[in-house]
This record gives structure tokens, sequence and C-alpha cells, in this order.
């Protein structure tokens, strides 16, 4: 993809202008495009962030064409000049704009939205950062305007599907890295090596409740979830039973313990771990985790061996590997998006081939049984007519 240049959103004091700092502080390839707003200036805004002008000049640059995109924030606003883009393209490096989240789609080219993607002509990074974090850094400003911030999260956070990527800005060196891994990969595809994984996973992305110790070179190892279906009857383990035996013959559908949340430009395919082939386990599950699919894995464990299999909550089940597009495509809208296991079982799974032909093999080795009594008692019955004929005799 030839990106124009790269565009930080996201929620209030989630580190927008720290990030920006720190990217264009990293190397000399980004540098950073000065924004313009109506706003006073605060004490933690980065120096250099905005070009602070009054509501007479804004109203008077916008009515020239000058501005890229605008928004209005808190009741206040914000723009960037075209003339500043094309100084810092024109100067070498790449662009790196700061806009709120409603502005986006201001951005997104008029070809791809007529084709659906919706997505920006820039590389955009939506940075997030979990509720009590920003809390704390918004009771550290002197603004009025907090409370409406608070309530403005839910509404902003929704913008961060129109994104090719929502980060959460957990450690700022790992935010930065991973940005620029993202910029460097912008038109390259392939499975996503170690290095990368481990940044993309501790900013929140690929998967959610993931291990740093599961990360291999270009996978990463599954671990087993609470909740299954076995029997006819969805289950959970637990602390005080941790073991899911599958019967011969038998089968289990499992979910995992991480939760999925692809990018739009990544999607995943799973298989069953080496350890568990061996011993006559088989997996079935669909062709692959969709880009943008967000919620549990799920998959049908199937035991084709004649001895019980234990599997034991936590452990390693399943082997997933993602691999990055060429470009970022539609983001999965499907039925199944971030629930839970009852809504993948279909209406007749208590009444599967293979729980109806365990039933039907009950009831034969139950006949069975109560022919061999039957018999062994005729059996008796003519021994002792024939004792009581030879004491006769």
């Amino acid at each position: 993809m030839n990106y124009r240049g790269v565009v930080i959103t996201g929620l209030s004091g989630s580190g927008k202008s720290t990030v920006v700092a720190e990217l264009c502080k990293s190397g000399p390839t980004f540098a950073h495009v000065r924004a313009v707003t109506t706003r006073a200036l605060r004490p933690d805004d980065a120096a250099g962030a905005y070009d602070y002008i009054s509501s007479e000049q804004y109203e008077k640059v916008k009515a020239a064409g000058e501005f890229v995109v605008t928004a209005s924030y808190s009741g206040q606003k914000y723009a960037i000049r075209r003339s500043d883009v094309e100084a810092v393209k024109n100067s070498g490096k790449i662009p790196v704009l700061t806009i709120t989240p409603d502005s986006v789609d201001q951005l997104v080219d008029p070809q791809d939205r007529k084709l659906g993607k919706n997505l920006p002509a820039y590389l955009s990074v939506f940075i997030d950062a979990p509720d009590e974090l920003l809390d704390v850094r918004l009771k550290a400003r002197p603004s009025p305007a907090d409370s409406q911030i608070v309530a403005q999260r839910s509404i902003d956070r929704e913008y961060s599907s129109h994104c090719h990527y929502s980060i959460f800005n957990n450690d700022l060196e790992s935010t930065v890295n991973l940005i620029q891994s993202m910029w460097a990969a912008s038109d390259i595809g392939g499975v996503v090596p170690d290095r990368v994984m481990r940044l993309m996973l501790k900013c929140g992305m690929l998967l959610e409740n993931s291990s740093p110790e599961n990360v291999q070179g270009a996978s990463y190892d599954l671990s087993l979830g609470d909740e299954y279906f076995y029997a006819g009857s969805i289950r959970r383990l637990s602390d005080s039973e941790p073991i899911l035996m599958i019967e011969p013959y038998d089968y289990a559908i499992v979910t995992s313990h991480e939760l999925s949340n692809l990018p739009r430009d990544v999607c995943a395919r799973f298989d069953l771990s080496i350890g568990l082939f061996c011993q006559g386990i088989i997996l079935s599950n669909g062709p692959q985790v969709d880009p943008g699919f967000r919620g549990p894995l799920f998959c049908l464990l199937f035991n084709t061996s004649s001895s019980p299999v234990l599997l034991k909550r936590r452990h390693h089940y399943a082997t997933i590997e993602f691999h990055k597009l060429l470009e970022p495509t539609y983001q999965y809208k499907g039925v199944y998006q971030a629930k839970s296991l009852l809504h993948y079982l279909p209406t007749n799974a208590s009444r599967g081939a293979i729980n109806e032909l365990k039933k039907e093999l009950e009831q034969v080795r139950k006949e069975s049984l109560n022919l061999q009594s039957a018999t062994w008692a005729i059996l008796a019955l003519m021994l002792a007519l024939i004792a009581v004929w030879l004491t006769v005799k």
C-alpha cells in the first residue's frame, strides 16, 4: 500500500501526543504535521504540537479550502493545513497527523469508499489505554470538560474499527516500535515473526489474554479455555475440575483461553499440537480466522483412539500462526463476532451422530448382557433337569 503518511488518533489521555513525539524523535523518517486548534495551551501539550489560533482565523482558513481535515471536539475546533502536509513531504519525510477519532473518515480515498473498504489513505492508528490509566491522566488536567471527555470514550472507541490498527498504549517503546514495524511492512505480506508478534500482543492486538511464554518463532501456542461442549451439554473447567477427558471415539468442542483480536490486514490459521495428534486426536475447524474477527476460538476435537485422552486447563492444545495480507481487506462482520460457544452449536448438537452411536452401542451392550443372563439361566435350568432325570433313573 502506498500510504500518504501516518494518522494517529484515539482517546483523550491515551498519550497520542507523546507517541507522536517519540515516533518522530526515534529517527529521521517521520515528521509531525502541526495541527491548528482554537483551544488554549495545556500544560501537558507537547512542544510544537499545535498552532493556537482564534476562531475567526480558523474560519477564514477553512473557507479558503486550506484544511486537509477538520474536527470539533469538546467545544473546540481542530484542523491540519494542506500546505503543512506538503511541506513535510517535500522535505523527504513521512507526514504524521494527529486528528480526532470522528475525523478519520474524512481521509478515506473516494475510490476505496466506493469499494466499501472505508479505510484512510493514511496508515491510521487508534491509540487506546485502560480506563483506570485514562482517569488518572485526565485528573491531572485543569480542564472543565473532563466529565464530558469520559462520557465521550465509548463513542470514540467505536471509531477504532475505522482505523487500520487499534493499539493499547501500555508501553511507549513497544507502541512506537510497532508503528515503525507496521509502516515498514505496509506493502509486505507473509507470516508474522516472533519480534513483531510480541509487539502486537503487548499492544493488545492479535490475541487478548496472551502470554509471552507461548510465542514461538513464527507461531503462538494456544491454551485450553474453560468453556467446552461434551456429551450433549456446555460445561466449564475450573481450578477444582481442570481436566477434560474425551472418551474413545467421542468428541468435544473446546475454546481457547486467548481471544482473537485481528486487525484488518491479518488473518490466522490454527491446528492441533503434535502431542495430541500422537495420542489419536484430530482437530476440525474452519479454514481460517478472518481479518477483523474478535472473540474466542473454537474447534472440534475427535478422539480416534481406543483409550481416553486427557486435556488440562490452560495447557497447549493448538498452534496458531498469523498471516499479514498485502493490503487491508473487509473486516469480518459475520454472526459469530464476539459470540460465545452457545451460538456455535447446532440445534441438534445433543443428538449428534457419535452420541447416537454411543447410545446404540450402549443399548446393544445392555441387550447382550440380558441375553447372556437369559442364556445362563436356561443352561442352569437344563442342567438341573438333567440332574433330576439322572437321579430318578
